[in-house]
């Protein structure tokens, strides 16, 4: 029934779909004034604590932090990897939490934290991690759900991988990335889905209900043999200071800046060294899970965008697959590409605490470890 009903609505969103999409009207303006070509990166190993290895991690104002989704544990270390204090866990006091799972999570302007399950409540804390607040949001029940461009996401809930799941706080609301669930409605089919799905949702949280949808459709790149990316359909975000946000998609060598209400504000971007882009065609079904993940995981793509209001500079991570021994780390200044450096395997860039610059923590479950990189970018004079 899902797949006839999904079916239906994008073929009556046909007759939209060779209108210009506006979120990729402008020309890319590349600009590139190489001044690093290498780092120097630590290893920075975190104190041992009890955990599942499932795990979000970050960088928030002074400190690093690890959550884990499965004890529902939220670990805060000093910036020498030094624990600093635990907070929640699960349980029925004001410090705990009764999410039960954390779906996704995300640190709050002004302190605490959102934690989401896979049922769709939510669950804020303040900025002492005492409980706050909670509330479940049912996205059929919106006024507006019938909205031409929204009708397409009946259940954004639905539609969002939980393993790969990406939120972002931004005043009093929550950004999150929303996608086809396994792929399967990018097959169903391809060219509507392009077209008009929606990446990013918006939860208010002051109204307990979703805002908007934005991100709708893909750059010109996912039309050349779209079927070759149904694994690396996802993007990348993250929110400056202003509201601006910068957007990076997996298979797409471009970066694209929109203003708050979304409107393209700039295209800039070069593709990433030695990337093994020899995707395969998926356009099965049926093949298994565990083979898409090895493709995923063999083949080069953009995996994170880090913007860091302090310094100014934008960071792209990517994965080049192919058997390499290390991955890549893009830096844009004002979208000019000022380093392209290689990283250790499994960076992805996090954040930021004067001086150093983190990668987000590599769960290491065979060594029992937690660990993380961290690097002093050169040629920042600010710094």
């Amino acid at each position: 029934m899902k797949k006839t009903w999904i079916f239906l609505l994008l073929g009556a969103l046909c007759h939209g779909c060779k209108d210009k999409n506006p979120s990729f009207r402008l020309p890319p303006d590349a600009v590139a004034e190489i001044s690093v070509t290498s780092l120097s990166v630590d290893t920075l190993w975190l104190d041992t604590v009890p955990t599942s290895y499932m795990i979000e991690s970050g960088v928030c104002d002074d400190y690093l932090y690890v959550v884990d989704k499965k004890l529902c544990v939220l670990y805060r270390y000093e910036p020498t990897g030094r624990l600093r204090d635990k907070k929640l866990g699960v349980g029925h006091a004001r410090n705990e939490t009764e999410v039960g799972q954390v779906y996704g999570c995300c640190m709050l302007d002004g302190g605490g934290i959102l934690l989401s399950n896979s049922s769709g409540w939510y669950y804020s804390y303040d900025k002492d991690f005492l409980f706050k607040d909670h509330f479940f949001i049912s996205y059929n029940g919106r006024k507006d759900k019938d909205q031409l461009d929204e009708s397409v996401f009946s259940d954004p809930l639905y539609y969002a991988h939980g393993s790969d799941m990406h939120f972002r706080s931004h005043g009093n609301k929550i950004y999150s990335t929303v996608h086809d669930l396994w792929g399967y409605d990018y097959l169903e089919d391809t060219g509507i889905y392009l077209d008009k799905a929606a990446n990013i949702r918006e939860i208010d949280l002051g109204k307990h209900d979703f805002g908007r949808l934005l991100a709708f459709g893909y750059p010109e790149s996912y039309y050349d043999k779209p079927l070759t990316k149904t694994l690396f359909a996802q993007l990348n975000f993250d929110i400056a200071d202003n509201g601006d946000f910068y957007v990076s998609f997996e298979a797409d060598s471009l970066m694209y800046r929109y203003d708050h209400d979304y409107n393209q504000l700039a295209c800039f971007g070069f593709a990433g060294r030695d990337m093994d882009l020899n995707y395969l065609r998926w356009d099965s079904y049926d093949q298994p899970w565990k083979e898409r993940l090895a493709e995923r995981m063999s083949r080069g793509f953009y995996n994170a965008v880090e913007y860091v209001d302090e310094t100014g500079l934008l960071f792209r991570s990517y994965r080049k697959g192919g058997g390499s021994a290390t991955d890549g780390l893009q830096v844009y200044r004002d979208g000019v590409l000022v380093g392209d450096v290689d990283v250790p395997l499994g960076f992805r860039m996090a954040g930021y605490v004067a001086p150093y610059y983190y990668s987000y923590v590599v769960p290491d479950e065979e060594g029992e470890r937690l660990y993380m990189f961290r690097f002093k970018w050169p040629s920042a004079p600010e710094e």
